[in-house]
């Protein structure tokens, strides 16, 4: 049995009295982020361009807003791993990475699983002590309580988040059996644009899942943003026509988003799924990190492609595919992908292709993206694949 990490996302259904509680919970939270960034900037002032410690930022914040103990802990949790994230990525190469620097009007506050209490399909949500005494003893506030369908076993965190109105995101845990994999087959995949996944094995089986439907998605949603903004600028700031778009926004923004992920989760399925038929153990992709980073001093002059490569949601499909591979033992390694879509995978010449199809001198042809799986596949595993033997082109639901 092994234990793996769910979360489901479920309206807020209470009161109105602790609906406005909760949405003030998330205004305490900002002014948490934002106190957390000033504390940063003064230690590193003082102390020689030290960073400021969990510990000490625990102690600062002690009482600074009337907010519970674990939400303030599970803010600065939050800062901390968006630190350490950047810091990670200069000391990479990354020279443009810049460190939380922006304040926020409104932060997600999370609740633990100490902070909470389930009571048939209603969750209870503890509120900080106040300091007010009755008859010598510390008065404490009635609970937040939120109506649920369904509440899973085994709740590990709770976070508030706000996507056109307030959600709860509930992550539990649960013990699950999954087949393990257990082989020498590897396999190798190529991340598209136009189609999400590529990918060929060492037995020659091939795999390619178009993304057709996400950008299909991605352009309708663009097409109805620039109305709503065309109409938005000519608006008067802060008017009821200006805030009813604005609130338009935020609704398609929510719309979109949520259709994009389920084509993400569609897409790795079906990855999962050709892994699991051919016994495939090990997964190279390419390295993406440098492709959509710093659009415009690159000096792409197609204003239409710098924004399909800045919305491009390859990093979305490598964390679904790793959140579902890790659970069958399959491991997920990121390698360079540096001249897999121009090296022919016969004579190693290079050549730039300008079309779906991959043509060489030599007289190989074949799919470009199958072209750059087996370049990947070939350059990281003891193998020299040309060609495949069997294909499958699959289009998600």
């Amino acid at each position: 049995m092994e234990t793996i990490y769910k979360t489901m996302t479920v309206p807020v259904k209470c009161s109105r009295s602790d609906y406005e509680y909760l949405s003030n919970c998330n205004k305490l939270s900002a002014q948490v982020w934002n106190r957390i960034i000033e504390l940063e900037k003064e230690f590193r002032n003082n102390n020689d361009g030290k960073w400021i410690g969990r510990s000490k930022l625990q102690k600062e914040l002690k009482g600074f807003v009337h907010l519970h103990a674990k939400g303030i802990q599970h803010i600065i949790g939050k800062y901390l791993y968006a630190r350490d994230g950047s810091l990670a990525s200069k000391k990479a190469g990354q020279s443009n990475v810049r460190l939380p620097y922006r304040n926020k009007n409104y932060f997600a506050t999370g609740w633990t699983y100490q902070d909470i209490k389930i009571v048939e399909n209603k969750i209870l949500f503890t509120k900080p002590v106040t300091k007010e005494k009755i008859n010598g003893k510390v008065r404490r506030q009635k609970p937040v309580v939120c109506h649920v369908k369904f509440v899973p076993d085994n709740i590990v965190q709770i976070e508030l988040i706000y996507r056109n109105k307030l959600y709860l995101s509930i992550k539990y845990k649960e013990q699950s059996e999954h087949l393990q994999i257990q082989s020498n087959n590897s396999a190798s995949i190529d991340l598209g644009e136009i189609h999400s996944i590529a990918s060929i094995d060492t037995c020659g089986n091939a795999l390619i899942i178009t993304g057709r439907k996400m950008r299909a998605i991605k352009q309708l949603r663009n097409k109805h943003q620039a109305r709503l903004y065309r109409r938005l600028s000519k608006c008067v700031e802060g008017s009821k026509q200006y805030w009813k778009y604005r609130k338009a926004m935020q609704k398609l923004s929510v719309k979109y988003e949520n259709q994009i992920n389920d084509a993400i989760h569609k897409t790795s399925k079906l990855f999962l799924d050709y892994c699991l038929e051919n016994g495939i153990s090990t997964v190279y992709y390419g390295d993406l990190d440098s492709a959509t980073r710093l659009t415009k001093k690159k000096r792409i002059a197609n204003n239409y492609i710098r924004q399909k490569l800045t919305q491009w949601s390859f990093g979305a499909i490598v964390e679904s595919l790793s959140n579902k591979l890790s659970r069958h033992g399959i491991k997920l390694i990121k390698v360079s992908e540096r001249y897999s879509s121009q090296k022919c995978p016969s004579c190693k010449s290079l050549k730039k292709p300008r079309n779906r199809q991959y043509s060489c001198q030599c007289g190989y042809k074949q799919h470009r993206d199958i072209v750059g799986a087996i370049n990947i596949l070939n350059d990281n595993h003891e193998i020299n694949l040309t060609h495949y033997v069997s294909k499958k082109y699959l289009r998600i639901g």
